[in-house]
């Protein structure tokens, strides 16, 4: 599993450097997170050579010791969740984050829809609000959020705007290309497939050696630009 720690040695902290670059404890990194006011780790070596991935589950691993890794982006999210926490109680700090993330996130959404992909469940042709399907998204998001699954897949999962980018690009690429089955393609069709696979390999992680076989980029860049001979 050399090539397991070499990934997360460069893309991640342990709980341990993450609060060091906080200047907090780890006490305090684990009381933020169990108030949810920031992100869970995404990822988890338990007893019993578990390696736990907040998207792809457990896997059997061996010779690591237990710990927890977080994105080193999380830092954004710790630092606004000790600032509100300063000044009440921690609900009302759960309160205050979560109402500012999904309004960021909606504010991205509207934005992408213009530019990047049609969301028709949550914006009119008109680019109106749809209200109950704009809430859906963005309690979705909140939760993924708060799992710590950005944080695995996002490659800068510091701000709404960049998770909500990533988020709709690989949605855009599923559904354009039949969750990347599909085989033929027009001219024109092709060219934005190609421009949406360069913008979402830039904006995902690349996944852990574990983890890419299943993964996403893998289904949407590598055998999706092989299919499209680019690359």
């Amino acid at each position: 599993m050399n090539d397991l720690a070499a990934y997360l040695k460069r893309y991640y902290q342990s709980a341990d450097q993450l609060a060091a670059a906080c200047s907090i404890s780890t006490d305090e990194l684990d009381e933020l997170v169990l108030e949810k006011l920031v992100p869970e780790p995404s990822y988890a070596f338990t007893e019993g050579n578990k390696f736990i991935s907040q998207a792809f589950g457990e896997f059997q691993v061996q010779g690591f010791a237990p710990n927890h890794y977080f994105h080193p982006g999380n830092a954004v999210w710790v630092a606004r969740a000790l600032e509100v926490k300063s000044k009440t109680d921690p609900q009302q700090a759960y309160s205050e984050l979560k109402a500012r993330f999904k309004c960021n996130f909606a504010t991205a959404l509207k934005e992408l829809d213009s530019t990047t992909f049609r969301l028709s469940d949550s914006f009119t042709d008109a680019g109106h609000i749809v209200p109950d399907g704009l809430d859906v998204r963005t309690e979705e998001a909140w939760n993924a959020f708060l799992k710590g699954i950005f944080s695995l897949c996002v490659a800068d999962p510091s701000s709404e705007k960049s998770i909500a980018r990533k988020e709709i690009l690989q949605e855009a690429l599923t559904r354009l290309t039949d969750n990347g089955s599909k085989h033929d393609f027009s001219v024109e069709e092709k060219f934005r497939v190609v421009d949406l696979i360069d913008q979402y390999a830039h904006a995902a992680m690349p996944f852990s050696p574990l983890e890419y076989p299943r993964s996403s980029r893998k289904r949407l860049v590598e055998v999706l630009s092989a299919r499209l001979g680019v690359g």
